[in-house]
């Protein structure tokens, strides 16, 4: 059982409930200054100041700094933690974006957890690299942490949160599973505040990345990252018209409508007949997005 702060105890007693010491009560006067004296527990952050100070010292361009961040770990495990302390009526309080950007940041500091408790990675999975985050055993699954009220793993934050409930694909863009394939993880937290700006900064980000989209409009082919071909339906969404045209678009034009929509203006027009583009899917680098390996 949790305990009880003083103040709410004292909120719900009756006068004539109140008891002096000597029969082993506290009197009112000292019920009130225990409520003075002990502080309800604080609203949670959100600016996700602790992730972002960890992510300026530990993640850039070239990924992250696996290395130096595992031998300072607490500020990360001291953000967990308060993931950890948010109740499901606190929760329940956050603004829609504040959700959003409660459990893109989740799911980023859960898995770089993981993989900083699995440190140096060097696996024996022929079907991955070495040092894969891949090779850690059940990865999504097995690895559960405590967020705002349950015990939750990398799977259903992804596919039953932040996919089912939120319906927004550029969150494909903020979430990092990390691998090189996976988009380059912000050097700040993701807060309600901003999220519009971040989100839309991280799809064009991601779009206009060689590694992930190659526009050959001579030739009526598009490359593409598999993310794509993995999740199709979520990027229906971002485009989808007002009426849903029957027969439904196929996979590869929901895709290729998607990416033409980031490609400069001379390289959208050059692309003549878009009912016969041809969506290729590049090869996913499930290398580990870290910083100091070639």
């Amino acid at each position: 059982m949790e305990p009880i702060h003083p103040c709410l105890l004292l909120s719900k007693m009756r006068p004539a409930k109140f008891l002096s010491i000597s029969t082993g009560f506290l009197s009112p006067v000292l019920m009130l200054l225990l409520c003075l004296a002990i502080p309800a527990q604080a609203a949670f952050d959100q600016s996700h100041r602790l992730l972002s100070a960890e992510l300026k010292k530990y993640a850039d361009k070239k990924g992250i700094h696996y290395r130096m961040w595992k031998e300072h770990p607490e500020l990360l495990d001291k953000y967990l933690s308060g993931l950890a302390d948010v109740s499901p009526d606190e929760y329940q309080q956050f603004s829609p974006d504040q959700k959003k950007a409660f459990w893109i940041n989740a799911y980023n500091s859960i898995i770089i957890r993981i993989v900083l408790d699995h440190y140096p990675v060097h696996g024996t999975k022929a079907y991955y690299p070495p040092n894969s985050a891949r090779q850690i055993p059940n990865l999504w699954e097995v690895f559960k942490y405590k967020v705002a009220g349950q015990e939750i793993n990398l799977y259903d934050i992804e596919h039953k949160i932040i996919r089912r409930e939120f319906k927004d694909p550029r969150m494909h863009f903020a979430v990092v599973c990390a691998a090189r394939g996976c988009p380059t993880l912000a050097d700040s937290a993701y807060t309600g505040g901003r999220l519009e700006d971040d989100l839309n900064l991280a799809a064009q980000r991601y779009m206009t990345d060689s590694n992930h989209v190659q526009y050959d409009p001579e030739h009526n082919v598009i490359k593409v990252s598999k993310l794509f071909q993995w999740f199709p339906l979520d990027f229906l969404l971002a485009s989808a018209p007002a009426k849903m045209p029957m027969p439904p678009p196929a996979d590869d034009e929901i895709v290729f409508n998607y990416a033409l929509a980031f490609a400069p203006r001379e390289i959208r027009e050059k692309y003549a007949d878009t009912k016969k583009v041809e969506v290729v899917y590049l090869p996913y680098d499930w290398s580990l997005n870290d910083a100091d390996e070639p």
